[in-house]
C-alpha cells in the first residue's frame, strides 16, 4: 500500500499487541517487553538487559530454557510453545520464536496470553458462537 511503512509502525504494534511481548538477545537477555507484559507479568525496568535467567523462579525452568534456546540454535524455526504458572496461580500460554536475520538468530520473541482470558473466550464462543461476540462489539446488530 502506498505510503504505509511498516518499520515506522513497529513500536506502536509492539506494544499495543494486546498480549505479551518480550525480546530476548541471542543469550537469553531481556532487550524489550511492553506495556502488556509490564501489567500482567514480572516485568520491571531493572530486568532490561539482564539475563532472563535470573527472574525464573522454579529450578527446573533454566534447564527447560536452556534446552529450547539449543533447539533454535540447532536449526529448529518452528516455535516452541508451552504452558507455564510462573507465579503461583496464574496461568500462561508461551510461545517463543526465534528472531532471524541474515539466515543467523538475532534473538527471540515471547508472546504471551494468560490462559483464563483465552479459556473465556473459547468457552462464549463454543456456547453461542460468534452471536455474543458481536452483541459485545456491535450491540445494536441482533
Amino acid at each position: 500500500m502506498h505510503g504505509w511503512n511498516l518499520s515506522l509502525l513497529s513500536d506502536e504494534i509492539l506494544e499495543w499487541a494486546g498480549v505479551g511481548v518480550t525480546i530476548l538477545d541471542p543469550a537469553g537477555n531481556v532487550l524489550y517487553y511492553n506495556r502488556w507484559a509490564e501489567q500482567n507479568l514480572d516485568r520491571e525496568p531493572e530486568y532490561l538487559g539482564r539475563d532472563v535467567r535470573d527472574r525464573h523462579r522454579r529450578p527446573i525452568t533454566n534447564p527447560r530454557f536452556d534446552a529450547m534456546l539449543a533447539l533454535f540454535e540447532g536449526g529448529r524455526t518452528e516455535p516452541v510453545r508451552y504452558v507455564a504458572r510462573p507465579y503461583g496461580k496464574t496461568t500462561i500460554l508461551v510461545t517463543v520464536s526465534p528472531i532471524i536475520v541474515d539466515g543467523r538468530i538475532a534473538g527471540y520473541s515471547q508472546i504471551v496470553l494468560l490462559k483464563d482470558e483465552v479459556q473465556e473466550l473459547c468457552r462464549r464462543f463454543d456456547e453461542s458462537g460468534r452471536r455474543s461476540f458481536e452483541q459485545e462489539m456491535l450491540p445494536h446488530v441482533t
